[in-house]
Order: structure tokens, then C-alpha cells, then sequence
């Protein structure tokens, strides 16, 4: 290296310090002088800000006023494209950016620095986000407020090795099958039944997309407090949990596989592929979760093929289930996202007439339920979700009021992310254009229609992953 070339990096060094202790002075000063204005100014600053603003205001609020400012409605977080980061000045200095669109603030969208430099969103929970790097290092995030810690090493999974310093991972299929089904996988189990591999491997980048599906965290979670539900791809199936008191991810039976989960009342709920709602519980000597059955099993077969006879909608299909709780905290909700394929009689299956993938949904409400479990437990269609609205993902799900947020969030509404992950081939014979299952919009449930979209999709024809994820601001 040049002399020249050191002395340039020893300056920058320099200046990189210089303008890291300016800006925490700056913070520090800003910070007391805030603490001395009574908590309802506070609110009154707050409501003024625009939504980015309004997160690095709250940050500096002390606890005591935290919790009278306004509640803040999900936020999306986008990826953004090569473009969109060669644009940005943070690029230049080598800082990722995220695109965050909020959704009380209409269609208003900004660009943020992040800590999260090579990292992929996989959950988020009470204003947390849970995200995989390309290591396979799993950690939990609060953006609000600079809070992090690190989960619990996968390779504490007893029967999953890290290989070649933390390069691969090689999965020990027989003990896992066992833990999976209970002893040998069945006959009919197309990825493991009836004669297994002796090991599955991937590499650490890959573990983000073909192990890792979902973590849900424990309510309030904090870096010390806190217990993670692992969802895996359908593949694997089976769940993986870990508490901050029992630092070690034990996977658990699960012969249907999860396909979503969430955390209400002090434990984890989940529902299988075949529509299963269980309840998991802890052991307090093992360690060791174990689930039971709480509600009827989802018709989910009857409510994708029922087509009326004469209709244009010529296939159905379910395309996912989210598990979420009304706004009451009372009654536990399945949403099935579903698409159609419609193409009206006579027209031909290319140019400008070729058939068209369209997204709506159903909501089904655990009725009879004040207690999970009750058997008079029934599911029934809710044709409208009064003043709530619905915030469907593959990294989280929350139902939220609309009252705080009038005019902003609709009611009685399905936001709704891009969740297909894959290519998209919309440009072949006779394929359907899927555009609106590959986007991010809005469903009202009492027009049966997609009303808009949030944010149209810059990435057609490319990978649709890592996919969009939802995020609740807590300032607390």
C-alpha cells in the first residue's frame, strides 16, 4: 500500500469519528432538552412530524411520555432495487438503505440508513424485526430504538452441523424425522417418506431461503426477555424454539408442518398446512414445547374449489393461511389468501385478453371462543372486520384499529404483501399474468376487490425475494 493511500484512510478514519461523536453530542443535546417539555407538547410535536421524523422524535422521548404518543400503523419495507441504491448518497458511503412506505401517510415513501447490511427480514413482532444475515446469524432488531441482540446459534439444533467454519450446514435426517413425525416419515410424505437421504445440506447464504421461513417472537419481547418460535420452510416442516433463560433452539414434532404462527395470551398458536390451529406449551423441566389441537380443523379444501357452475372464474386456489387476533384481543382469525384465474368466455389466452391471476381473501373467526380450546369452538366467515383492517405477510400479521387513523387506514380492508416467492413466468402461452399476486395492495372485503395498489413492483421478471415486510413502530 502507498503511503499516500494510508494517510487517505487514516483521514477518514478521522473524520468518520469526528462526525460520529458530532452527531451523538448533537443527540445528547437535543435529548435534554426534550426531556424538559411536558409530555402533552410532546404529543403535539409528534402529530406535526411526517412519519420518519415522527420515529426519530419518539426516540428521544423518555418512557414516561412514550406511551401517550400516537400509535403509530405498519409500515412496509421494501427492498430496494440496484437502482433505487445507486441513486442514494448512502450508497456511495456504503450504507444500505430500505424504501419504507407508511401506510397512514398515503403513499409517502423514504429511503433509510440501516444496521442491517446484508441482512434479510424474516419476522417482526411489537415493533421488532427478526433477520438472518448471510452467515446464517439470526438476530432481533427494534429500528425505533437501536436496540439489538443476537438469537440463539442454529447449529444448537442438536442434529444440525455447522460445516467448513460456518460455510454450510448439514441437517442429520434420521434423528430429525424422528422428531418431525414421531418415528418413521409416512409412506405418502413427498419430501422425506418412505426412504429418506442420510443428510441434507446447504450453504450459510442459503439458509435464509430453504430453512428459515418465519420467527415469531413472545410478546414484548426484549433482548433479555424473550421466547422465539422458528417456522422453517414447508420442506422441513417442523418448528424450533428458543427462550433468552434456555439459549438452545429445540426443534419440535410436527407431523403436518407449520405454516404460520403467532403469540397471544403467553403462548404460541400455529396452524398446520391441512388447516390444524394448535397451541403449543412449554415444559417447565425439559424445555421442551409440545402442541394440542384448539379449534376445528379449516375447511380450506372446500373454500378453494367452491366455484359456481357458469362462472368465469375457471381455477382456484389457496394460496396461503395467516393466523392473527382481532384488535379486542377476544377471538382468534384465520385469513386464507386465495387467487382465481379469470379469463371471460370467447377470449383468446394471449396479447391483452390472456387470463389474469386475481387475489382475494377470506376471513374465518373463531367463534365461541373466549377460551381457545372451548369445544363449542367454531369457525365462521366474517363478511366485514367492522373498523379494523387486516396486515398480511410471510414475516408477520397483526389486525389493527382504524380509529386512531382515520381516513388513512380503510377499514375493513386486507393489506397485503408480495409473499410468492420465486420467478414469475408471465410472458408464456396461456400463463396468467400474475401481477397482482406479485405487488403489495389493498383488498376490501365488502367490494370483493383489489382497491389499490400500495407500491408497485419494481423487480417483474427478477426473484421475488427477499420479500416486503411489515413493521409496527414501538417506541417504548
Amino acid at each position: 500500500m502507498a503511503p499516500g493511500d494510508s494517510r487517505r484512510r487514516r483521514d477518514q478514519r478521522h473524520r468518520q469519528r469526528h462526525r460520529a461523536a458530532e452527531a451523538a453530542r448533537l443527540h445528547g443535546l437535543v435529548k435534554a432538552v426534550v426531556e424538559r417539555l411536558p409530555p402533552d407538547l410532546h404529543v403535539q410535536i409528534h402529530r406535526r412530524l411526517d412519519f420518519l421524523h415522527r420515529l426519530a422524535f419518539a426516540s428521544i422521548c423518555t418512557a414516561s411520555s412514550g406511551h401517550v404518543l400516537r400509535q403509530e400503523a405498519p409500515w412496509l419495507i421494501l427492498p430496494c432495487t440496484g437502482q433505487e441504491e445507486e441513486e442514494e448518497e448512502a450508497k456511495k458511503q456504503q450504507v444500505e438503505t430500505s424504501k419504507v412506505v407508511s401506510m397512514a401517510d398515503g403513499r409517502s415513501a423514504a429511503f433509510v440508513r440501516t444496521a442491517m447490511r446484508g441482512h434479510v427480514i424474516i419476522g417482526s413482532s411489537d415493533g421488532w424485526l427478526v433477520t438472518a444475515d448471510d452467515r446464517a446469524v439470526l438476530r432481533m432488531a427494534n429500528p425505533a430504538t437501536g436496540a439489538q441482540a443476537a438469537l440463539p446459534t442454529i447449529y444448537t439444533i442438536p442434529f444440525l452441523y455447522s460445516l467448513c467454519a460456518g460455510q454450510w450446514f448439514c441437517l442429520d435426517l434420521g434423528p430429525f424425522v424422528q422428531i418431525r413425525f414421531g418415528g418413521p416419515p409416512p409412506e405418502e410424505d413427498k419430501d422425506w417418506g418412505p426412504h429418506p437421504p442420510r443428510s441434507s445440506t446447504l450453504t450459510a447464504p442459503e439458509m435464509r431461503e430453504r430453512f428459515y421461513r418465519k420467527v415469531v417472537l413472545s410478546s414484548s419481547p426484549r433482548p433479555g426477555s424473550y421466547e422465539a418460535m422458528l417456522l422453517t420452510h414447508k420442506h422441513i416442516g417442523a418448528p424450533a424454539f428458543a427462550t433468552s433463560s434456555d439459549p438452545n433452539w429445540r426443534m419440535a414434532r410436527s407431523p403436518g408442518g407449520v405454516e404460520d404462527a403467532i403469540h397471544h395470551r403467553g403462548r404460541f398458536y400455529s396452524v398446520t398446512y391441512a388447516g390444524d390451529v394448535e397451541a403449543w406449551q412449554r415444559d417447565a423441566g425439559s424445555g421442551e414445547f409440545t402442541s394440542r389441537v384448539v379449534a376445528p380443523r379449516l375447511d380450506c379444501h372446500h373454500e378453494a374449489s367452491s366455484v359456481a357452475e357458469g362462472s368465469d372464474r375457471n381455477k382456484q386456489q389457496l394460496r396461503r393461511k395467516y393466523l392473527a387476533v382481532s384488535t379486542d384481543g377476544q377471538q382468534l382469525m384465520a385469513v386464507l389468501k386465495h387467487s382465481e384465474v379469470v379469463q371471460a368466455p370467447g377470449q383468446y389466452a394471449y396479447g391483452r385478453d390472456k387470463p389474469k391471476a386475481r387475489v382475494f381473501f377470506k376471513v374465518m373467526v373463531l367463534a365461541e371462543a373466549q377460551v381457545v380450546g372451548n369445544a363449542a369452538a367454531r369457525w365462521e366467515k366474517a363478511a366485514d372486520i367492522g373498523e379494523s383492517a387486516l396486515f398480511v405477510g410471510v414475516n408477520g400479521t397483526v389486525c389493527v384499529s382504524t380509529r386512531e387513523h382515520q381516513g388513512r387506514i380503510a377499514a375493513g380492508c386486507v393489506y397485503f404483501t408480495d409473499d410468492e416467492v420465486g420467478v414469475s413466468n408471465r410472458y408464456g402461452y396461456d400463463v396468467p399474468d400474475d401481477t397482482e399476486l406479485r405487488e403489495a395492495g389493498v383488498y376490501n372485503l365488502r367490494t370483493g376487490k383489489v382497491e389499490r395498489i400500495v407500491e408497485p413492483d419494481e423487480r417483474r421478471g427478477e426473484p421475488h425475494w427477499p420479500p416486503p415486510a411489515w413493521f409496527t413502530p414501538s417506541f417504548l
